[in-house]
């Protein structure tokens, strides 16, 4: 039960109370008038009764009492009085008279009090359910405000979002460009050269090696190229997943190969440490090939001196490392926290594709995250770095029952690329 509906009950009560106390005060006195003599005008307080039903806010009360006591002052003295000396200017029906007038009288102030009293009332109920409603509507003008607030702020935090996913892409495309530039131009140049040889004999010679040079810009380019797609793809959320069963063993054996001409180039050594047992994955092959690709590639091109290791190992909780590591000249501290931005380059104010990380990392990071992984890097400065690929419990298979063929075709390709002399 509520206050409001506490008080109404017992005011209703408490009128009720009142009530009957003024019909039995009106018949108490009645019956004294009727037993006392006509001398005795108990009339004069036929008014108090009236005063209680005035107090339980009775109007009919009011005016019943008043034409029941008004007949009973009449009633009285024409019954106590005899006929002979009954007279309008006799004293004691001159008392009546005036008692009378004075209980209308009372009667009509009494009325006119309830009414004022039940028009407060009524103003302060309509007051209260007028506060009720302004109320209401305050609480819903303050729900709409703090939704329109949170509404801004999410306005607002997108906008921010599409202003510093323009400003990336601005800087992304003016750095592709640039970047660009340098391939297009040295094929160009190397094209030229290639034309005006086959016109020169004694320039023949030099056209094995220009054509190797031309074949690794257009490569270059073409490595560019397919970054800067990756990169638009996981900008437009357009990235599609195909997992299939594959050998972690011959996956670290193909990458390798693949690059093996590359150190061999700069007088590297490219040494894979491949697990025994073979390790089985199920998840994407195409994008692990990618991030093995790019990581490879990043090592050796900053590696100067020395090796470039790859090697594997499976943890307790079933979780496979794939390591990459270099003898290179190491990253920065301060570079660190911006290793994996698609558009931030380490020491390249000039913009040289060869001095920076360019897009590979960034894209690394995503296709690691697509399949469920994570790219990590263990650097120390002018001694090299250590990436590493985390894939969880999820991709591993379970393959006990290995053919001992496919075993020994993972050896042999393993054999191949260790390089002479390498343990």
């Amino acid at each position: 039960m509520t206050v409001d509906v506490w008080f109404r009950h017992a005011a209703a009560a408490y009128g009720f109370a009142v009530g009957v106390l003024a019909v039995l005060l009106a018949g108490v006195e009645v019956f004294f008038d009727w037993t006392t003599p006509i001398e005795i005008n108990v009339s004069i307080v036929y008014g108090l009764p009236l005063v209680l039903a005035a107090m339980a806010r009775s109007r009919r009360l009011l005016w019943g009492l008043t034409l029941f006591l008004g007949f009973t002052i009449f009633a009285v003295y024409y019954a106590q009085t005899p006929p002979d000396i009954f007279s309008m200017r006799e004293r004691s029906f001159v008392d009546r008279e005036l008692s009378a007038i004075t209980l209308l009288v009372m009667a009509g102030l009494l009325h006119a009090r309830i009414v004022a009293i039940d028009a407060i009332h009524e103003q302060r109920r309509l007051l209260k359910a007028k506060n009720v409603e302004l109320e209401a509507a305050n609480r819903a003008l303050t729900q709409r405000e703090e939704k329109i607030a949170r509404q801004n702020t999410d306005l607002d935090r997108r906008r921010r979002e599409a202003e510093e996913g323009s400003d990336r892409k601005t800087r992304l495309l003016a750095a592709v460009s640039h970047d660009i530039r340098t391939p297009v131009s040295a094929i160009s140049v190397m094209a030229e050269v290639i034309r005006r040889s086959s016109d020169d004999p004694a320039l023949a010679a030099q056209v094995p090696g220009l054509a190797q040079r031309l074949q690794a810009n257009a490569r270059a380019l073409a490595g560019l190229v397919s970054d800067v797609l990756d990169a638009s793809s996981f900008g437009s959320g357009r990235v599609s997943l195909r997992s299939m069963e594959f050998s972690l063993n011959e996956l670290l054996a193909e990458g390798c190969d693949r690059l093996r001409s590359l150190a061999e180039t700069k007088g590297l050594r490219l040494v894979v440490e491949l697990p025994e047992p073979a390790i089985w994955l199920r998840t994407d092959t195409v994008s692990l090939g990618r991030i093995l690709s790019n990581l490879l590639s990043n090592a050796i091109k900053f590696t100067e001196h020395g090796s470039v290791t790859v090697s594997t190992e499976q943890t307790g909780q079933q979780v496979v490392l794939i390591h990459v590591s270099d003898t290179g000249s190491g990253i920065a501290p301060e570079c660190l926290p911006l290793l994996f931005d698609e558009v931030v380059q380490m020491s390249n104010p000039e913009r040289d594709r060869s001095k920076g990380w360019g897009l590979g990392l960034a894209i690394c990071r995503r296709l690691a995250a697509a399949i469920g992984g994570n790219v990590t890097v263990k650097t120390h400065l002018n001694q090299g770095s250590v990436f590493s690929v985390h894939l969880p419990a999820a991709c591993v298979v379970d393959r006990p029952n290995e053919t001992v063929s496919r075993c020994s075709r993972t050896r042999t390709a393993r054999d191949r690329l260790r390089p002479t002399g390498s343990s």
